[in-house]
């Protein structure tokens, strides 16, 4: 089956899957964006055609990848020029029933993964989670996968919705807490490199097994004094001492202490 691509916004993500597709031989009929400038700047990377408008976007593509911010997809849907196209989103939140207004054959491609436009980024080996409303769709999704080297899972968009929860957890909710641990370690000349052994290690353990069996620390030890006196400690440090005492109490209750 010969694919092809329209892919619909030029950030991050659409820069990741474009980028990939392209060198892994899928053709990308065009990068359509309402910003010309970052359409232009990555169609030029891989020598496509790329415009702002709807009008332009070729009604011939298999497949088209809407990889905007949630907010704009339905915005964007509304200008197509196009019948009964093979929408498909890559947002791990976004309600895919909500595209039955547009067309009667819509997807999701949604890769579970962090990216930055000029950073490289595993998607290889990163988990792809795959939803259609046909058969005949899914499968086109399948083997768009399989041509890739891409490592698909099906998940309706409920299921997606839920583990998308673990994945900003996981990812957003750990930059926040090391750029406070930082941030932390900056405002009183502690040497914050010398945790990531530490890092290294406690991730690997976390990889492992079941988190909950390596829990260590004061929490978990219940001992209150070390608590109070690292609350004290963090008394001009609000963003770390309000994360300590969640955490510590978190794990207090967790662990029935």
């Amino acid at each position: 089956m010969e694919i092809s691509i329209s892919i619909l916004g030029s950030g991050n993500v659409a820069t990741h899957l474009c980028n990939y597709f392209h060198e892994k031989g899928i053709k990308i009929d065009v990068i359509y964006n309402h910003e010309l400038g970052s359409a232009k700047l990555l169609a030029n990377k891989i020598k496509c055609v790329y415009t702002s408008l709807a009008q332009e976007i070729p009604k011939s593509s298999t497949i088209y990848l809407i990889a905007l911010p949630n907010q704009h997809i339905i915005e964007t849907i509304e200008k197509l020029k196009l019948d009964n196209p093979f929408l498909v989103h890559t947002s791990g939140s976004f309600n895919s029933k909500l595209l039955n207004k547009y067309t009667n054959n819509w997807g999701c491609l949604y890769p579970m993964q962090t990216f930055i436009k000029n950073q490289p980024s595993d998607l290889k080996n990163s988990p792809i989670f795959l939803e259609a409303n046909k058969n005949k769709s899914k499968e086109i999704l399948k083997q768009l996968c399989i041509k890739t080297g891409l490592n698909f899972h099906i998940l309706n968009s409920k299921q997606r919705q839920q583990l998308h929860i673990g994945a900003i957890a996981t990812n957003n909710f750990s930059y926040h807490l090391f750029s406070c641990i930082q941030e932390y370690c900056n405002n009183h000349n502690l040497p914050y490199n010398t945790l990531q052994p530490l890092l290294a290690e406690t991730m690997s353990k976390i990889a492992l097994e079941e988190p909950f069996k390596h829990q260590t620390g004061p929490a978990i030890r219940n001992e209150e004094n070390t608590i109070k006196n690292h609350l004290d400690l963090l008394a001009k440090d609000k963003y770390l001492s309000e994360i300590y005492y969640l955490f510590s109490n978190q794990i207090k209750n967790k662990h029935e202490l």
